[in-house]
């Protein structure tokens, strides 16, 4: 994932715009076009890692998602599957590493690419990502029975995703778990210096904090005082606007990737027994 000052930069730029560009273009084309469309970033799959995976196509209001799907063994109990909603910047080849992990622990695992990223059909727009949130989580609860524990995960950006799946899903999972959130693409910009009479005239999209007041599921909140990237801050809010069955997993000393890059055991003890209803 870039840096936060980045994204901060391409937030003020569509802010300073005029409202009749506003009008032709959308109020967030310049962040969806520069932000949301990486396309494909690496060509590494779970074989590459020696995990064996079956390749998904999850439709999606016309377009395709690709996805990499991992079954744990059949014998592990208690059975335990996680749908991983990555971050900006990222595809599902950055996840191949926790998916084997997590088929080393027992858990079947499903990553999807939204809209314009990876092979994914374009383009990487916010009501795009919504639309495809809701039908992956559809494509996952498919995949694996109900019989199982089946939960949401998600890093960074795709908070927003995963949230707004997790209060317009026709069907829901057992649990959802946030790492590294953030409270709304608003407040990001305006921690970063844009002008708040500017940016709170934008579509309040991906307001997180609002989504976690109207989550019914039990919510994990996972996050590093020490992340530079999304302010610890700025997750608590989330956190703390959830009302009902919830937990904190607050770390100390990890950067903002270390969810995928090294995978310590301060992060995934807490999200796996959290997943299995422990």
């Amino acid at each position: 994932m870039r840096s936060l000052r980045l994204v901060l930069i391409l937030l003020v730029g569509v802010a300073m715009r005029s409202v009749p560009t506003f009008a032709a273009d959308g109020p967030w084309s310049s962040f969806e076009k520069n932000t949301l469309n990486p396309g494909e970033l690496s060509q590494a799959t779970p074989a590459d890692v020696g995990v064996p995976f079956e390749r998904v196509s999850i439709p999606s209001n016309g377009r395709r998602l690709d996805g990499f799907l991992v079954r744990a063994e059949a014998s592990c109990a208690p059975a335990l599957a996680l749908l991983i909603f990555h971050g900006r910047n990222e595809t599902v080849a950055d996840w191949i590493g926790v998916q084997k992990f997590l088929q080393g622990k027992c858990i079947s695992s499903l990553v999807f690419d939204y809209s314009g990223h990876g092979r994914s059909s374009p383009p990487g727009t916010i009501d795009n990502m919504n639309e495809d949130s809701v039908a992956a989580v559809d494509a996952f609860l498919k995949a694996f029975p109900s019989t199982m524990r089946r939960c949401l995960l998600s890093h960074s950006l795709g908070g927003g995703p995963l949230l707004y799946a997790a209060t317009h899903s026709a069907a829901m999972p057992d649990c959802v778990i946030v790492a590294s959130p953030f409270s709304s693409l608003r407040d990001v910009a305006i921690r970063g210096g844009a002008p708040e009479q500017v940016i709170l005239n934008l579509p309040d999209v991906w307001n997180n904090v609002e989504a976690a007041r109207s989550l019914s599921l039990p919510l994990l909140w996972v996050h590093s005082r020490t992340d530079k990237t999304i302010p610890f801050d700025l997750g608590q809010r989330v956190y703390d606007a959830k009302a009902g069955a919830k937990a904190a997993d607050v770390i100390e000393g990890f950067d903002h990737n270390a969810i995928y890059k090294e995978m310590p055991d301060a992060i995934w003890s807490p999200i796996i027994g959290f997943a299995k209803g422990m």
